[in-house]
């Protein structure tokens, strides 16, 4: 399998962060950067996410506001976030939110499947 093009150098004791934008037929990474894994909680990348993809998309004061209110009444209404988690490679956890601006965190949750995939790559 081929090891994923924006991370090739990811370590089980770091996260990588990237964020891409979507503008007419093109993806274009806007941002990309590896930071140790023991310094960022879950819950704060909970938060670190949405306000990646707000800043690369410019958001309004509003929009910012609006995408911390929970879905109980419609006025003022929310701006709800899009969040998916896939596994883009073997040992690799990837969470991501956002649609034309997403940001993700790439970590890995299972060294030896990691380490495994990580070896036949570099012995091609």
């Amino acid at each position: 399998m081929k090891r994923s093009s924006y991370a090739p150098d990811l370590t089980p004791k770091e996260i990588c962060l990237v964020v891409r934008q979507y503008h007419e037929g093109h993806f274009t990474r806007v941002y990309h950067e590896h930071i140790p894994r023991h310094r960022i909680s879950e819950d704060a990348l909970k938060y670190l996410l949405p306000a990646l993809v707000m800043k690369f998309e410019n958001s309004e004061p509003l929009t910012i506001v609006r995408s911390f209110l929970n879905k109980r009444g419609k006025d003022p209404s929310a701006y709800p976030f899009r969040w998916e988690a896939t596994y883009p490679e073997p040992g690799v956890l990837r969470k991501y939110c956002g649609a034309d601006t997403c940001a993700w965190v790439d970590q890995v949750v299972s060294p030896s499947n990691f380490w495994t995939t990580a070896m036949e790559s570099r012995n091609r």
